[in-house]
């Protein structure tokens, strides 16, 4: 009994190892394939496009706010401090009068309409990337349910935080005569601006991730990503924002300082925003890409890469465990006339094939490593044509039709290998079908007038 449960236990460990190797196996493959994939679709320029659409906005909320709170200075005051970009000298009340005081003559529904307007060209330099990292042929229609729903949620998230900040700095807490409930709510009231942004952030990047692919993410996928996105962009924050400040770029380079400020970070938030939308997209498709990295070997790969994906892919424990499966010599993979749709990519060995008729086996051809096989029936829809029996030890990658399909839609150079596979295979056909026609015909020649062998004598 004690040494089956100290089996038990080692086992456990054992599991549990695997378990843990596995997520880090699947974490690097999604991690160097999403880096991979910015790179090669240029995501940084479509990053600072957004930066650009986001700048007008940005101020124009600025200008609103700074504008329409004027007999709240505690207000504008508590609402400046929230965010990094609004000590812009120019978005002042108390800017001196100059050429730019044009801009508060603007009437309040003019200004109403080109933050709406603004903040929707924003949302659809999003929705245009989007359609890039989620390969979304076409568009989906949510920009009227999700796009109504963002100005209000903005609104109640700046007031949400500006309430905290207010209370933390403005309220009297000295009339409590209580130092340590004194400390307590000031700490309480801090951290409801806090949490009211890194909420309000979270869901709009949650509603982004998951309302804006055609096809809809899995929810805890999209949560995890979101929450991953506030992570790196606070954490981005406390390393540059020491270094990173704005006043260095004022003296620098004055007014035209501030605006490029408020465009580097903007620029940095967007390439941490594409950069998790990649790595929900990947996440979702990992094995594909992983299947597809083993069966076609790129020719555009420098050295190091190929080392790289030799390491991630061609030794990958799990997608070998999952997918594949070891044979020997002499055992079949399948039978003719079977009614089976699994489709097979020959990674090592060799395959004979046999076709049956009359009782009679015969060799029809041989499959050799890194040939796909099992496609025809299921395209077709048919039964199996001939038997496939392994020559030598093998090993295959069994894919089921679901798999199987979404390569297909996801790999144009997967798609390219199939049909040239299939193009191959009826060309053999064919050239069996006119050999046994021409074999036939020579035959029922002969027994009407047979050949005249010398050694044989009179015919």
């Amino acid at each position: 009994m004690q040494n089956s449960k100290q089996h038990n236990s080692l086992w456990n460990v054992y599991r549990y190892k695997i378990q843990i190797k596995n997520r880090a196996d699947w974490l690097l493959q999604v991690g160097y394939t999403t880096l991979t994939l910015l790179m090669k679709s240029g995501l940084h320029s479509h990053a600072k496009a957004v930066s650009y659409s986001a700048l007008p906005f940005l101020l124009l909320l600025v200008y609103l706010i700074n504008t329409y709170l004027v007999g709240y200075p505690e207000v504008r005051e508590a609402f400046n401090s929230l965010i990094i970009f609004t000590h812009l000298n120019f978005m002042s009340q108390d800017t001196p009068q100059d050429s730019s005081q044009i801009v508060y003559d603007i009437p309040a529904w003019l200004c109403v309409i080109l933050a709406v307007w603004t903040s929707r060209g924003l949302f659809k330099s999003i929705q245009s990337t989007f359609s890039i990292i989620f390969a979304d042929h076409g568009r989906r229609r949510v920009s009227e349910r999700l796009f109504p729903l963002a100005v209000p949620f903005v609104l109640l998230v700046i007031a949400f935080a500006v309430f905290g900040d207010y209370v933390t700095d403005h309220v009297d807490y000295s009339s409590l005569k209580m130092p340590l409930l004194e400390m307590t709510l000031k700490f309480l009231f801090s951290m409801v601006s806090l949490v009211a942004l890194v909420l309000g952030t979270w869901g709009i990047a949650f509603l982004l991730y998951y309302l804006l692919p055609r096809k809809k993410p899995v929810l805890s996928s999209a949560l995890l990503c979101s929450l991953f996105f506030i992570l790196s962009t606070l954490a981005l924050i406390a390393i540059l924002g020491n270094t990173l400040k704005m006043d260095y770029y004022s003296r620098l380079y004055g007014m035209l300082g501030e605006f490029i400020y408020v465009l580097i970070w903007v620029y940095l938030g967007s390439i941490f925003f594409f950069f998790w939308a990649e790595f929900l997209y990947v996440s979702g498709k990992i094995d594909i890409f992983a299947l597809e990295k083993i069966f076609l070997e790129s020719e555009s790969l420098s050295k190091l890469e190929h080392k790289i994906e030799h390491f991630l892919f061609d030794r990958s424990k799990r997608i070998f465990e999952k997918y594949g499966q070891h044979f020997m010599a002499g055992e079949v993979i399948i039978r003719q006339n079977d009614d089976t749709d699994s489709i097979y990519f020959l990674y090592s060995g060799r395959i004979g094939l046999y076709r049956e008729c009359d009782g009679k086996k015969t060799r029809i051809g041989e499959l050799k490593a890194g040939e796909i096989f099992g496609e025809m029936a299921y395209l077709l829809g048919e039964k199996r044509a001939a038997t496939a029996v392994t020559e030598t030890e093998c090993f295959l990658f069994t894919l089921s039709p679901a798999i199987f399909e979404e390569m297909i839609s996801h790999s144009t150079s997967f798609s390219a290998r199939v049909i040239e596979s299939l193009c191959q295979r009826i060309s053999k056909m064919n050239q069996g079908n006119l050999a046994s026609s021409i074999s036939s015909a020579i035959s029922s020649a002969t027994k009407k007038h047979p050949i005249y062998h010398p050694e044989a004598g009179d015919v």
